[in-house]
């Protein structure tokens, strides 16, 4: 193992252990008093930990696209067209969302308004989007690998 590994290794088993703690809150540090339905009291501290897991991997993955554009030049067009598409089947899943508030009996938070409800939408439609994609391309790969 190089240096690098091993201190890629000590942070990964750091992220876990963190993410161990957060978990082990979230489903045996209680409940929250008074709410109408079972709430755990850490779910707020687990939805952030989730949040800035994503940030940084988001971060990274962008970091490492941009160095990866500097160091090989020849393969910009690739990464460009790769980004593209991704960008083209967010907008889709944007114009697929919709912003009508919820009709939720019981429910008064501040969460369902448009621009949550919007991206909520966007969220759900990509994933759905994505799946279909990948699902594609396996049924093209193993029926393409037939005829060869």
């Amino acid at each position: 193992m190089t240096k690098l590994s091993k201190i890629l290794n000590i942070v990964l088993y750091l992220l876990l252990a963190i993410t161990l703690v957060f978990a082990g809150l979230f489903f045996f540090g209680g409940d929250e008093v008074g709410a109408a339905l079972y709430t755990p009291l850490y779910t707020g501290s687990f939805l952030n930990w989730a949040k800035l897991l994503v940030y940084i991997a988001a971060g990274l993955s962008l970091l490492f696209e941009v160095f990866h554009l500097v160091v090989n030049p020849r393969n910009a067009m690739r990464s460009i067209i790769s980004m593209g598409i991704l960008t083209v089947i967010v907008l889709v899943a944007y114009l697929m969302s919709d912003d009508t508030p919820l009709q939720m009996v019981g429910y008064n938070g501040s969460d369902n308004v448009p621009s949550m409800l919007t991206l909520a939408g966007t969220m759900l439609y990509g994933t759905y989007l994505l799946f279909g994609i990948v699902v594609v391309a396996i049924l093209y790969s193993e029926i393409s690998r037939l005829f060869k």
